[in-house]
């Protein structure tokens, strides 16, 4: 009869230790702030701006089309001609 030799369990991963997790919220950067956040927070705030980028572009597509912009606005104001007093 042969034993196998018993091999100690390995740890669990452990989560990186960031420096700015300790640091109180008065030093830490924007960016500190925002990473300390849990990831679900971090991709509904993602999501809320984008979707607020997307409905602005939208809504302004649509103005376009009911108010177009007038003629003159597309050109461009010319320059005095040099000989001009």
């Amino acid at each position: 009869m042969s034993q196998t030799p018993k091999t100690p369990p390995k740890p669990a991963p452990k989560q990186p230790e960031f420096k700015f997790r300790t640091k109180p919220v008065a030093e830490r950067s924007i960016w500190e702030s925002w990473a300390v956040l849990p990831a679900k927070t971090r991709l509904r705030i993602s999501l809320a701006i984008t979707t607020v980028a997307a409905i602005g572009i939208w809504a302004s597509d649509k103005l376009e089309e009911a108010i177009p912009a007038p003629k003159d606005a597309a050109k461009t104001p010319q320059s005095p001609s040099p000989n001009a007093a």
